[in-house]
């Protein structure tokens, strides 16, 4: 007895203290959490979740959804069977991917968007028709994001998308999805942030910048078939403060009120005001995809140099990011307001 008790002592200690016994406790929590989809192991797509990772607690959406808080401070991981036949109906299980800059591809063959905000990964099954949807919310470690980097992203902004496409192929295994997945992601393609007009290369590429001589810069991310939600900003440094913002969302995405900003459309395109809205058929939707167009209101009423007012841009350059946007992504019927709206 008297040498049982300090081997007994001894092995609490280490259950207590030792890395490769945090390790075991923490992938046996982690097995059940969040319905065991998270891919919190180390793997070709994912270097693996820290043990200390704070994980609190995991809410279930629906019968194939949940909603699991993480790394505190708000941070949320959502994964998400879509039916084939009501993908749609799952959408609202997803954060919406908002941000002060523009959504930019993830890369690597993967369908999906970051914001620096939000990472959200697509993935379709081809023997079901259903899709797997996971959006981390919060990207824990990331609450003081320098004004920007080379290319805007942080590491926490690579980790976390790491973490969203494992977690998403992770998930497919799960619920049978026959899926593709996309490469090991090594870098995020660069969001560069407000540049001149005459450098537009992205989102905002191919706009008739020469119809109004007051618009000389751009906000855009790179443009990618993947993309999961796309937009492009067009602004005055000297005329005016708003800004033309122009937006095309994919997938889930494609019918978010909440994220468009237009409510009570009526009709496949339209003008009402300073909005505008058209629609398209689109590979892997089961819903016409919205595409959404603001204007400035001061547009209309700001002089340019030579003294002519009224607004020109908006309605030829929302019909040309559309155009762009539904080719792209190999999108039909496109339904467009007339070009004088």
């Amino acid at each position: 007895m008297a040498v049982l008790v300090p081997v007994l002592a001894a092995g609490w200690i280490w259950w207590r203290e030792s890395d490769t016994a945090a390790r075991w406790r923490f992938e046996d929590a982690m097995d059940s959490w969040c319905g065991g989809l998270t891919a919190y192991e180390k793997g070709p797509l994912f270097e693996g979740l820290a043990t200390d990772i704070e994980t609190s607690k995991d809410r279930r959406l629906g019968t194939e959804s949940w909603r699991c808080f993480l790394g505190g401070g708000g941070g949320s991981v959502t994964v998400a069977r879509l039916p084939g036949e009501a993908r749609i109906r799952g959408q609202e299980a997803l954060p919406p991917l908002r941000g002060k800059q523009p959504p930019g591809p993830l890369g690597g063959d993967w369908q999906g968007s970051a914001n620096g905000e939000t990472t959200a990964v697509l993935l379709d099954c081809r023997n079901t028709g259903d899709a797997i949807a996971v959006a981390v919310f919060g990207h824990p470690g990331n609450s003081e994001r320098a004004e920007y980097r080379d290319n805007f992203w942080t590491d926490a902004d690579l980790h976390w998308a790491r973490f969203a496409t494992a977690t998403a192929v992770k998930a497919a295994g799960k619920w049978n999805c026959d899926a593709v997945p996309g490469k090991a992601l090594t870098a995020l393609p660069a969001v560069t942030g407000e540049e001149s007009t005459d450098r537009a290369d992205g989102t905002c590429a191919g706009l008739p910048f020469t119809l109004d001589s007051r618009l000389n810069t751009v906000f855009e991310a790179p443009a990618d078939r993947g993309s999961l939600v796309e937009l492009c900003r067009v602004g005055s440094t000297n005329s005016f403060d708003g800004h033309y913002a122009f937006l095309a969302e994919f997938g889930p995405y494609a019918e978010r009120r909440d994220t468009s900003g237009i409510e009570d459309r009526t009709g496949h395109a339209g003008v009402r005001g300073t909005e505008m809205w058209a629609s398209a058929r689109c590979p892997g939707a089961t819903e016409r995809t919205a595409f959404s167009g603001f204007l400035p209101a001061e547009a209309a009423t700001v002089p340019d140099d030579e003294g002519n007012q009224g607004e020109r841009f908006g309605m030829p350059a929302f019909r040309a990011f559309a155009e762009r946007a539904a080719e792209r992504h190999g999108c039909t019927d496109l339904k467009l307001p007339p070009a004088k709206g």
